[in-house]
């Protein structure tokens, strides 16, 4: 299943991800260890030779007793834009902390750029030592040989990554065939923006539950209206992130996006029962305008001319720098208020560190340097948080830094993210109800079976195409 001969055909494998510039490498610089004289080729094509003796019980305190060559280990990632700057700064942390033992190269790039170079580069031998992957496709990489198990490389540094100091619901997700290919960063999910001056000017609580959201949301669009204003109630894209707002519908109607064959589930009562739920803010409630395109409902909140907003926690600085006087709440119960526990349930993902398939054999030293980079990063998330990501560790999570950020407990409980259904064919199996739901937002006549059959139609096809 996981043989390098699938390799030849990854140039027909393509993801369309909503992403973050094109292909721009950054270096700064970190240390790499080695067991034997090694010499290795970074991505910018420098040769890197250094002899260190490293005994099984190597650990990170090791770094600052032993001896050891500059180690030098390539990085990528599809983090651009207020993430790619808060990436800048960690790895500069990293590479400060550790100069002269380890040096990090940092290549970033837009998404779709990112993932088309990972499938292509990686089997030629030109992939990067430690990546970013998103947690969703994870198993695909896994089953077709791109990545390789990360537990390796845990196990024979002996740094201290515990898959324990984790959130356990994004590290279950990351074991394929009982092998674990990846350690989670953080978790990021959407959240409902709301107007702090509009709610006041109201007299309006927080809402809790999706009665309460309706209620506030109309008592403040009709009131605007009867003041000659155009406020909006909650308006919302049909494009995006309704992927996301319909994933979360989902998880909190009791569905699932695949069953345990890894097959299309989401043609269900609880499938279409979430959709309505949606498509009914806009059909039936009449909150949002029709046919609005990406970001123009982000567009109405931060000039003040709507209530709510859903929108990703990633977006949370540039709702900081519109100074518009908000809080955010979280999705639980604002699409089924059942009382049920899933109705509390908000769909997650997570940004991983995984490792490349490598054609040479990679020493002990640098596998150390790897796990060095990738302990401190986790540790030191509290940081990448300022990016509006939650921290996938719990260690950073518990810090009085992470603890004085004013926004983030309003995305929700972690004990509440959920993230994607473990498959190898997740993308292929679940990525067809997207459009459809765009659809369905776009048209009130919508024909919901129509929708859900045409989605599962399309992804049968394009698992058979993935499998063959």
């Amino acid at each position: 299943m996981k043989r390098i001969l699938l390799f030849t055909i990854i140039a027909l494998f393509g993801i369309t991800i909503f992403g973050c510039s094109r292909f721009t490498p950054v270096t700064t610089t970190t240390t790499q260890a080695t067991t034997t004289t090694t010499t290795a080729s970074t991505t910018s094509g420098t040769t890197v030779s250094g002899q260190t003796t490293i005994s099984e019980s190597t650990t990170t305190e090791a770094l600052t007793t032993t001896s050891w060559d500059k180690v030098t280990i390539s990085y990528w990632n599809p983090l651009t834009g207020a993430d790619g700057v808060v990436m800048r700064q960690l790895v500069q942390m990293f590479n400060e902390e550790y100069e002269g033992r380890i040096e990090v190269a940092e290549t970033f790039q837009a998404e779709i750029d990112y993932y088309t170079n990972l499938n292509l580069l990686t089997p030629m031998g030109r992939g990067p030592d430690v990546a970013i992957m998103h947690s969703y496709l994870v198993q695909s990489y896994a089953n077709r040989g791109i990545i390789v198990p990360i537990d390796n490389y845990i196990e024979s540094s002996q740094v201290d990554v515990n898959p324990n100091d984790y959130i356990q619901d994004v590290v279950n997700s990351l074991y394929f065939e009982s092998d674990l290919y990846g350690i989670p960063l953080d978790m990021h999910v959407v959240g409902i923006y709301y107007n702090k001056d509009l709610l006041n000017k109201y007299s309006l609580s927080v809402p809790t539950n999706r009665a309460e959201l309706l209620a506030a949301a109309h008592t403040v669009q009709n009131g605007e209206d009867a003041l000659g204003n155009t406020v909006w109630g909650l308006p919302i894209s049909a494009v995006w992130p309704s992927e996301w707002i319909f994933t979360t519908s989902l998880y909190q109607n009791n569905g699932d996006e695949l069953d345990s064959e890894g097959m299309p589930a989401y043609n269900s009562v609880e499938g279409k029962t979430a959709l309505r739920a949606l498509t009914d803010l806009v059909h039936t409630e009449h909150l949002s305008p029709l046919n609005l395109s990406v970001d123009q409902d982000l567009f109405y909140f931060q000039t003040g001319k709507a209530l709510f907003h859903i929108q990703g926690s990633w977006m949370l600085n540039s709702m900081v720098e519109s100074e518009i006087n908000f809080g955010v709440l979280p999705m639980s119960n604002m699409f089924n208020s059942d009382g049920e526990e899933y109705s509390e349930y908000i769909a997650a993902r997570s940004h991983t560190f995984v490792i490349p398939y490598s054609t040479k054999t990679v020493t002990d030293a640098k596998k150390i340097a790897v796990m060095t980079f990738i302990k401190y990063l986790g540790d030191h998330s509290y940081v990448w948080a300022t990016a509006g990501q939650i921290p996938a560790s719990n260690i950073a999570r518990a810090t009085a830094e992470y603890q004085a950020l004013e926004h983030h407990p309003g995305f929700g409980d972690v004990e509440n993210f959920r993230v994607a259904e473990a498959s190898p064919y997740y993308h292929e199996a679940y990525s067809p109800i997207y459009s459809r739901v765009t659809s369905a937002m776009l048209n009130a006549n919508y024909n919901i079976d129509e929708l859900f059959s045409g989605a599962v139609t399309e992804a049968m096809q394009l698992i058979q195409e993935a499998q063959g």
